[in-house]
């Protein structure tokens, strides 16, 4: 009952395995693999209730391949390209898991994609990254500015949270209840990200 957004799989798998190792080449490329217990949660709200929707990423088991030019300021992607399949998105019951893929026009565009553009590196005492990202859903292309925490005590790890709108995307939700129940513009896509280099 709401849009997918975030974030993120494939940009942050980039920006993690950015952040945690050094660059001395100009340009290079690497493969990352994403945990099965990695999350990425889209929250919204309607003017009478809550709902989350879960991607399964045990769908993803698949290796990214990343490529990348290390620059002055930023490290630039070229590849780092990840396609959500939007019948993965699971919102906790048959109704509204119809809706959602009902907002996202799943029959006309089955999938979300997310593309890592950028990372600004971050001083050695930091644990912040800014990252660009460009969205797409519903055949709608957005990019956007973000920062997200990276911890390396184990694997590494990205947690952070996107700020979006529906109305970013022309999406438009459903109304239920004789349009009683209507869905909240802005939503937030919540990631959790288990990453390791192979």
């Amino acid at each position: 009952m709401t849009s997918m957004p975030h974030i993120t799989k494939t940009l942050l798998l980039g920006l993690i395995f950015v952040y945690g190792f050094t660059f001395n080449d100009p340009e290079r490329e690497t493969k990352v693999r994403v945990a099965p217990d990695s999350e990425v949660i889209i929250a919204g709200t309607t003017n009478v209730n809550e709902f989350t929707c879960t991607y399964n990423l045990q769908e993803q088991e698949m290796p990214i391949r990343l490529e990348y030019d290390e620059k002055s300021d930023q490290i630039l992607f070229r590849n780092a390209e990840l396609k959500l399949v939007n019948d993965c998105f699971d919102c906790g019951g048959r109704a509204i898991n119809k809706d959602f893929q009902e907002l996202l026009k799943t029959e006309k565009h089955p999938q979300v994609g997310l593309k890592l553009l950028y990372v600004e590196p971050p001083s050695a005492d930091q644990s912040m990254v800014d990252v660009g990202v460009e969205i797409k859903i519903a055949g709608v292309s957005r990019t956007y500015k973000t920062e997200l925490h990276c911890d390396q005590s184990k694997n590494i790890c990205v947690n952070g949270t996107l700020t979006l709108r529906l109305s970013d995307f022309e999406l438009e939700a459903p109304k239920k209840m004789l349009g009683m129940i209507k869905v909240d513009d802005e939503i937030k896509v919540h990631l959790t990200l288990q990453m390791s280099e192979i």
